[in-house]
């Protein structure tokens, strides 16, 4: 189900509907009743990547990137991540490199791309030039476009 087809069913324009169901600005309060009502008849969710997207915060997810989650050391650390996000209303996407260097760049990319409010490396440091460089390309433009 689309936003655009709540907007129809609601009698509204897609940007009214989107700022009934975001909050973002004052809407009419019958205007939102009708979203409102239209979205829960047509079952709407509204879709968490268009949101992270549209947002300058990004999304409520937390990449965790370790090289093995059986490990009791690296499942202490993410099981306190785990907690501490649960507290921000954060979801964690724990992922396992397996001690493959070229894995922990593909998650690192993977996780940019999904605008991630944070990522996490835990037990990572490859000692080798060529990782680094790559690595370095990666979280260069994530750190510079999260906190400028």
């Amino acid at each position: 189900m689309t936003l655009d087809a709540v907007a129809r069913e609601a009698g509204v324009s897609l940007a009214t509907a989107s700022r009934a169901l975001n909050g973002t600005a004052r809407v009419r309060d019958d205007l939102r009743g009708r979203v409102r009502a239209a979205a829960d008849l047509l079952g709407y969710i509204p879709n968490a990547h268009a949101q992270a997207l549209a947002s300058p915060e990004g999304n409520r997810t937390v990449g965790l990137i370790c090289h093995d989650v059986g490990d009791p050391y690296f499942a202490g650390i993410a099981g306190g991540v785990m907690r501490a996000a649960a507290e921000q209303d954060l979801l964690v996407m724990l992922a396992s490199t397996f001690r493959e260097p070229a894995r922990e760049i593909a998650y690192v990319s993977m996780l940019r791309a999904q605008r991630a409010r944070a990522i996490l490396l835990i037990g990572s440091g490859f000692q080798d030039r060529a990782w680094e460089r790559a690595m370095d390309a990666e979280l260069e433009p994530y750190v510079r476009a999260r906190w400028a």
